[in-house]
């Protein structure tokens, strides 16, 4: 394997996954700000996290993450925010999500969180609290099919996984089982569009961009739709499904990514 440091010679800007990549959500990954800092390039992050961008920069703030060392952040939540703030659409949604993140639209005097038999559509970031067992928002979720809501996932990962193996379902899970059963959904995040050009547009005058991220149905995925190079970091989600991978098994599961490491760290 190459190092960060051969590998960041050949671009002009980055764009960089918070969790599995800098942080798990209560703590930094061993030499991560360090890497981020060495880069001396723009650098912007680009994160699935149902929440506007304001709350990432404050975990990212408690952790200790200069500054200075990025240009932005963008967030699936922020993302569906301006984009709901812009259309305006509908007015009246169903809050499927747990508490700490549903402030999400409370300064958006148009819209208004409602019971299922009023909403117009249903705004999704997640389980109704962390760990919940899948199982128990099943008849919620058939509850709101009944009513025929339209979902608005934006968090479209899977899971997340924490530096100790703990895994957790993310709003993506509930969207999956919500299309399973009938359902409309629409994402908003990474792997798709929206996310990459709303990075894109912050790195005004970059020519050569790589994304740098753990998880290979979305950041890799979606950087390849981008058009831009990505670099895999296989100590995140894939060490917690696959252990310790060497470049060659990384390469074999994500054979999109352009570089592969086991870590962002120098």
């Amino acid at each position: 394997m190459t190092s960060l440091a051969n590998i960041a010679a050949q671009y002009d800007a980055f764009i960089i996954d918070l969790w599995g990549v800098i942080h798990d959500g209560t703590a930094l990954y061993p030499g991560a700000a360090a890497a981020l800092a060495s880069l001396a390039k723009p650098a912007v992050f680009l994160s699935n996290a149902p929440r506007q961008s304001y709350k990432a920069q404050e975990t990212l703030d408690t952790l200790g993450v200069d500054r200075a060392h990025y240009q932005a952040i963008i967030t699936s939540g922020q993302i569906a925010h301006d984009v709901l703030k812009a259309e305006k659409k509908f007015s009246k949604y169903y809050y499927l999500g747990p508490g700490k993140d549903e402030d999400i639209l409370s300064d958006l005097e148009a819209y208004e969180s409602v019971d299922a038999e009023d909403a117009q559509f249903v705004l999704n970031t997640g389980y109704e609290y962390d760990f919940q067992p899948h199982e128990e928002v099943l008849p919620t979720l058939q509850k709101l099919l009944n009513h025929d809501l339209s979902l608005l996932c934006v968090n479209p990962d899977y899971e997340v996984v924490k530096q100790d193996g703990t895994q957790m379902l993310c709003a993506g899970a509930l969207a999956q089982e919500y299309e399973r059963m009938g359902g409309k959904v629409t994402f908003i995040g990474k792997p798709h569009a929206i996310a990459y050009e709303a990075a894109k547009k912050t790195l005004v005058g970059a020519q050569k961009i790589l994304m740098v991220g753990d998880n290979p149905e979305t950041d890799i995925k979606g950087a390849k739709g981008a058009g831009i190079d990505s670099l895999l970091i296989t100590g995140g989600v894939l060490k917690v499904k696959h252990g310790t991978l060497s470049e060659a098994a990384a390469r074999k599961l994500c054979p999109d990514a352009t570089h592969i490491l086991p870590a962002f760290a120098l």
